[in-house]
């Protein structure tokens, strides 16, 4: 035989050894192949599946915690602001990471806010700061405040306090 009929029965074998392989739908050491999904629990952390029946993994427990929910805007939307105000030129929702940093600099609690820039995450009673990711140079992410938090408290940050990136537009 030759080199080539050599390779296409090389490819040929590979090939089918690896659909036997799908087809059999069967892990090596005889396990289970869970999902990649996280369950985000109520202080902000995520927990994956795990055993032997893909469950997620118990959340950390959060009796005690306090919640802290916000929302985070970013503006100018457009290059010329005019009087009266564009009503499409307000400042619009923006997607970002939040997080609450302790006074130390540790951070203990980060989440993405949603599709209308609104986040909550639980933590533990403290005085901390509520920061939102920036870009590099834009949108620019001034921090949104700091807090303090007690025990089963809400904190709800207000409108002067929310958090409001500059898109950099001018």
């Amino acid at each position: 035989m030759n080199t080539k009929t050599l390779l296409i029965l090389l490819a040929v074998v590979l090939v089918a050894g690896g659909a036997l392989m799908y087809a059999s739908d069967a892990l090596p050491s005889g396990g289970v192949a869970c999902t990649q999904e996280a369950k985000i629990c109520p202080d902000g952390s995520a927990v994956g599946r795990t055993g032997p029946n893909c469950e997620f993994a118990a959340c950390p427990n959060a009796l005690g915690y306090g919640t802290i929910q916000g929302r985070v805007t970013i503006s100018p939307t457009c290059p010329v602001e005019t009087l009266p105000p564009d009503p499409s030129c307000a400042p619009k929702a923006y997607q970002t990471i939040v997080s609450v940093v302790a006074l130390s600099g540790e951070t203990v609690g980060s989440v993405s806010t949603d599709a209308n820039g609104y986040f909550l995450l639980k933590a533990k009673p403290g005085t901390y700061d509520v920061v939102a990711a920036s870009g590099n140079p834009f949108p620019l992410c001034k921090n949104g405040a700091r807090i303090t938090l007690l025990s089963d408290d809400v904190q709800e940050m207000d409108i002067a306090t929310n958090i409001s990136c500059d898109s950099g537009i001018r």
